[in-house]
Protein backbone atom coordinates (compact mmCIF):
# COMPACT_ATOMS: atom_id res chain seq x y z
CA UNK A 1 0.00 0.00 0.00
CA UNK A 2 1.56 3.24 -0.97
CA UNK A 3 1.05 6.87 1.33
CA UNK A 4 0.26 9.82 -0.93
CA UNK A 5 3.00 12.79 -0.11
CA UNK A 6 0.27 14.98 0.99
CA UNK A 7 -1.62 11.93 3.12
CA UNK A 8 1.76 11.44 4.97
CA UNK A 9 3.01 14.76 5.44
CA UNK A 10 -0.78 15.04 7.18
CA UNK A 11 -0.26 12.11 9.11
CA UNK A 12 3.10 13.12 10.33
CA UNK A 13 2.11 16.90 11.24
CA UNK A 14 -0.95 15.32 13.14
CA UNK A 15 1.54 13.07 15.38
CA UNK A 16 3.66 16.08 16.00
CA UNK A 17 1.06 17.86 17.14
CA UNK A 18 -0.29 14.71 19.61
CA UNK A 19 3.50 14.31 20.58
CA UNK A 20 3.74 17.79 21.94
CA UNK A 21 0.65 18.04 23.51
CA UNK A 22 1.31 14.68 25.33
CA UNK A 23 5.08 16.12 26.34
CA UNK A 24 3.77 19.36 27.61
CA UNK A 25 1.09 17.65 29.59
CA UNK A 26 3.99 14.86 31.12
CA UNK A 27 5.71 17.75 32.27
CA UNK A 28 2.99 20.07 33.80
CA UNK A 29 3.30 22.98 31.54
CA UNK A 30 0.58 22.72 28.95
CA UNK A 31 -3.27 24.35 30.36
CA UNK A 32 -5.49 22.12 31.58
CA UNK A 33 -5.87 18.83 29.36
CA UNK A 34 -9.72 18.05 30.72
CA UNK A 35 -12.67 19.84 28.83
CA UNK A 36 -16.19 18.99 30.00
CA UNK A 37 -18.39 16.28 28.87
CA UNK A 38 -20.55 19.60 27.04
CA UNK A 39 -17.42 20.79 25.45
CA UNK A 40 -16.77 17.69 24.08
CA UNK A 41 -20.04 17.29 22.65
CA UNK A 42 -19.46 20.41 21.21
CA UNK A 43 -16.03 19.79 19.65
CA UNK A 44 -16.01 16.74 18.50
CA UNK A 45 -20.26 15.73 18.01
CA UNK A 46 -22.08 14.25 21.05
CA UNK A 47 -22.37 10.95 18.55
CA UNK A 48 -18.30 10.52 18.20
CA UNK A 49 -17.68 11.33 21.48
CA UNK A 50 -20.47 8.70 22.92
CA UNK A 51 -19.51 6.25 19.94
CA UNK A 52 -15.27 6.46 21.57
CA UNK A 53 -16.54 5.78 24.83
CA UNK A 54 -18.60 2.59 24.14
CA UNK A 55 -15.60 1.26 22.57
CA UNK A 56 -13.23 1.99 24.89
CA UNK A 57 -11.03 4.99 23.02
CA UNK A 58 -11.27 7.56 25.50
CA UNK A 59 -11.89 7.32 29.23
CA UNK A 60 -14.61 9.54 31.40
CA UNK A 61 -13.23 11.10 34.37
CA UNK A 62 -15.08 11.31 36.80
CA UNK A 63 -13.99 12.58 40.65
CA UNK A 64 -16.94 12.84 42.37
CA UNK A 65 -20.36 10.78 43.18
CA UNK A 66 -23.48 10.93 41.43
CA UNK A 67 -24.53 13.91 40.06
CA UNK A 68 -20.76 15.05 39.61
CA UNK A 69 -19.07 17.12 36.12
CA UNK A 70 -17.88 14.29 33.92
CA UNK A 71 -14.96 15.48 31.94
CA UNK A 72 -12.02 14.00 29.27
CA UNK A 73 -8.68 14.27 28.09
CA UNK A 74 -8.28 16.53 25.47
CA UNK A 75 -4.93 15.01 23.81
CA UNK A 76 -7.20 11.72 23.68
CA UNK A 77 -10.09 13.41 22.15
CA UNK A 78 -7.62 14.90 19.65
CA UNK A 79 -5.83 11.94 18.85
CA UNK A 80 -8.96 9.93 18.05
CA UNK A 81 -10.55 12.62 16.58
CA UNK A 82 -7.91 13.46 14.11
CA UNK A 83 -6.93 9.20 13.58
CA UNK A 84 -10.50 9.27 12.10
CA UNK A 85 -10.21 12.24 10.54
CA UNK A 86 -7.05 10.90 8.31
CA UNK A 87 -8.65 7.64 7.76
CA UNK A 88 -11.55 9.15 5.69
Amino acid sequence: MEIEAYKLHQMLQVAAELGALNALKKVGVSAKDEISQREAYRRFGEANVKKWKHLGRIKRIKTGFGNHKATYSVVELESIYSAEKLTK
